[in-house]
């Protein structure tokens, strides 16, 4: 009998010690997992200071892009509508009842050919380019994306209508000069007689009309070019004012 309740005893300590056991275990790993939350969380916020930094950073970059651009394209639209005007005035003394060819001469020679001034030399959107190449678009908010996007769409187009009608000035003018080389101008024959014989035996119906073709795609090119950087600065002020402090 007094066995029996010793071994009773012994399973009831055993069964004591194996419940410490348990309950050190479950602690061990409940302190393990609050480990490893822990340096998960902490790992969380060094990627999230990370990317917040990036962020400020792209942003600061962006606006600076956008203002440099607002200074480029005012500048650059009052230069074109002075050279609108410019041609604008060439039109209506050509219009006057007493124009005659000896007035698209003097034009012709000393004013309108040669002269091409833009006033634009590109959109400073290469930090937007690299983070759509880089994939980090995704850390900006996505209403700027979208506003972003839609202003680099704009850019494009009006880079590629300035380079469509820069080529259709460019082959009219080429064309116009060969036929009809003005004087002081830099050509094979220079001002000596043979370029002088052209102009006394050239066809002045044809010479009017070469002109009128030449005329017409310059000022196209000023006219789609402005219409377009119009547009795009209205685009890129209400982006700064939107999205950016002032």
């Amino acid at each position: 009998m007094i066995k029996f309740f010793r071994k009773i005893r012994q399973n009831l300590l055993m069964e004591n010690k194996t419940g410490k056991y348990f309950k050190y275990a479950i602690g061990e790993i409940v302190l393990v997992v609050i480990g490893i939350l822990i340096a998960l969380q902490i790992n969380n916020w060094n990627e999230e200071h990370k990317i917040n930094n990036i962020r400020t950073q792209k942003l600061s970059q962006i606006e600076s892009d956008l203002r440099a651009d607002v200074i480029s394209l005012e500048e650059g639209i009052l230069i074109k509508e002075k050279e609108i005007a410019t041609l604008n005035n060439y039109r209506d003394r050509l219009a006057q009842s007493n124009a005659s060819i000896d007035t698209l001469d003097k034009i012709v020679n000393t004013e309108f050919l040669g002269r091409i001034r833009i006033g634009f030399s590109g959109f400073n959107n290469i930090t937007y380019n690299s983070m759509v190449q880089s994939g980090e678009l995704g850390i900006l908010p996505d209403d700027l994306v979208k506003d972003l996007s839609n202003l680099n769409i704009r850019q494009q187009n009006s880079e590629n209508s300035h380079n469509d009608h820069w080529e259709i000035y460019l082959k009219q003018a080429q064309s116009f000069e060969a036929n009809y080389p003005a004087k002081g101008k830099p050509h094979i024959i220079g001002d000596g007689p043979l370029s002088d014989y052209l102009r006394e035996h050239r066809d002045d119906k044809k010479f009017i009309v070469a002109f009128n073709e030449v005329f017409i795609a310059k000022r196209l090119l000023y006219t789609q070019n402005l219409g377009h950087h119009k547009y795009i600065l209205e685009i890129t002020k209400a982006i700064l004012k939107n999205h950016f402090a002032e």
